[in-house]
């Protein structure tokens, strides 16, 4: 992965029936497990009604988004100037890519932005034992104590990021999964079971299991396919 050029995403959004729009759109560069320089966000608005629950949540007004937010051709264009046909990677890439940016293309007219990569929480879910879930908020504090997830896309976006640089890189790095397309593939990769045992071996052998080692053998055991 050390030559790999990639990008993390993340999305906020008008709510979850369709049709959805992106009104917050981040994302960060990757070479290999590292973030390659600064991250991007960009406000959208598309003047439409936002579900109370989801304003809720990420905070975005109709009116916060006519102030702050830029009409969403200028905004994905930014989007794809900085994405170029990278590889798209998000932690819950069936809603942010297959949900949201996709069919936002489709609707505006737009040409794609990148290309879909893989999904960071069924990766996760072959990576990481110690957990008893594997959503954003359970993971971040597990391995960064006292990080909160916000539910606005810039920070989400940079937690994912340091998940790769700090635990997931390292565990596939062991396991001798080195490429972008090995990650792909590991990330779909039945039965979960072997995959996290894969891991933990990878772990036990090189003497740096840690809490990884602590109580995994267990999860997974249980763990279903």
């Amino acid at each position: 992965m050390h030559r790999s050029s990639w990008v993390i995403i993340d999305t906020e959004t008008t709510g979850i029936y369709a049709p959805v729009y992106a009104v917050e759109i981040a994302a960060q560069r990757m070479l290999g497990w590292q973030r390659d320089g600064p991250p991007f966000r960009v406000l959208l608005n598309h003047e439409v009604p936002i579900e109370p629950q989801a304003e809720a949540v990420h905070g975005y007004s109709r009116a916060y988004l006519r102030e702050h937010g830029l009409p969403p051709h200028e905004a994905h264009g930014r989007f794809r100037a900085y994405v170029g046909t990278s590889a798209l990677v998000a932690h819950n890439l069936s809603y942010d890519w297959d949900r949201v940016l996709y069919p936002e293309y489709s609707r505006l007219g737009l040409p794609v932005a990148g290309t879909r990569g893989f999904c960071a929480l069924t990766l996760a879910r072959r990576l990481v034992a110690e957990t008893p879930g594997h959503g954003l908020e359970t993971l971040a504090a597990k391995f960064f104590p006292g990080r909160r997830v916000e539910h606005n896309a810039l920070p989400d976006t940079l937690i994912v990021a340091e998940l790769f640089e700090r635990v997931y890189g390292p565990r596939l790095a062991r396991a001798g999964i080195v490429t972008f397309d090995e990650v792909a593939r590991f990330s779909r990769q039945t039965p979960v079971r072997e995959c996290l045992r894969l891991v933990l071996s990878a772990a036990v052998e090189a003497g740096t299991a840690g809490t990884q080692r602590a109580g995994a053998v267990e999860r997974v055991s249980s763990e279903t396919p």
